[in-house]
């Protein structure tokens, strides 16, 4: 139909490939700054009337998807009601990719992001710890040396196990991130991940949480992991004395996207006193 409009070849079909011919490029140039300027006089209107509306996509890391974004989006949500919020949980790269494709608006991961084209800033202190059991012989202690690490079980998260449904494929790939960047906190450290006893492998943080609780080992996770399981006294928590295990998880977005309101105003609100 566009073609037909302006009368020009818009799009080169090469094999399975579409590929945008030079007026097909300049429409495409043409349709993102309206798009842009559409945005821009919805976000000014907003700001005249004072009211914040609109579609907000979230993208976040799977420790933070699971215990820290439904907080920080339900919180939100509260002072902005007419904003439509939606969370996608999944791997750091997905998520970058997603941001840079504009699928979604801002992403909240744990490490700084790779694209260049993306803005990173820091917006909460996390740390590494191991859980036990309540009765376990470090259930006491206030701290333990990562190489200590060998004298008990371990419990890991295991790998993917293939399966190629799309969300569950993703879920899995967030899990493995996951399980890697332990191992690199513990090379980091000196430690080698060959060295842990591992007795058992899970695909989830709750089933591993179950498996510690029930005295099959221990484990290692991000402390928010653990909030509610150590408010009811379920979980011991032990500190490992190296530094290399605290981190900062981070708020990422696109330096050159137009931001509407509702993600402005998301940003100020996570790096205000509200939300911290």
């Amino acid at each position: 139909m566009l073609e037909e409009h302006y009368g020009t070849r818009l799009f080169d079909r090469v094999s399975r490939n579409i590929i945008l011919t030079e007026a097909g490029e300049l429409l495409y140039k043409y349709a993102t700054e309206m798009s842009d300027m559409q945005a821009s006089l919805e976000k000014d209107m907003q700001e005249l009337n004072n009211t914040i509306l609109g579609r907000l996509r979230i993208g976040a890391s799977i420790t933070i998807g699971e215990y820290i974004a439904p907080y920080i989006l339900g919180n939100f949500k509260k002072h902005y009601p007419k904003v439509t919020l939606s969370l996608e949980v999944a791997n750091s790269d997905e998520i970058e990719m997603a941001i840079h494709d504009t699928s979604l608006d801002i992403g909240l991961v744990e490490g700084p992001p790779v694209d260049n084209d993306l803005e990173s800033i820091p917006f909460l202190d996390d740390e590494l710890v191991v859980i036990t059991s309540v009765d376990h012989p470090w259930s006491k202690l206030e701290s333990i040396s990562i190489f200590e690490l060998d004298q008990y079980p371990y419990i890991s998260r295991e790998k993917g196990s293939g399966t190629r449904a799309k969300m569950q494929e993703s879920l899995e790939n967030a899990s493995e991130e996951n399980r890697a960047e332990i191992e690199q906190h513990l090379k980091a450290a000196g430690f080698s991940p060959n060295n842990l006893n591992v007795m058992m492998r899970l695909g989830s943080t709750n089933a591993i949480k179950s498996a510690v609780r029930n005295g099959y080992g221990f484990t290692i996770v991000s402390r928010w992991a653990i909030k509610d399981d150590l408010k009811m006294g379920n979980l011991a928590m032990v500190k490992i004395k190296e530094d290399e295990f605290k981190r900062r998880f981070r708020i990422v977005y696109h330096k050159k996207k137009f931001k509407t309101q509702a993600a402005e105003e998301f940003l100020k609100f996570i790096e205000s006193e509200t939300f911290q």
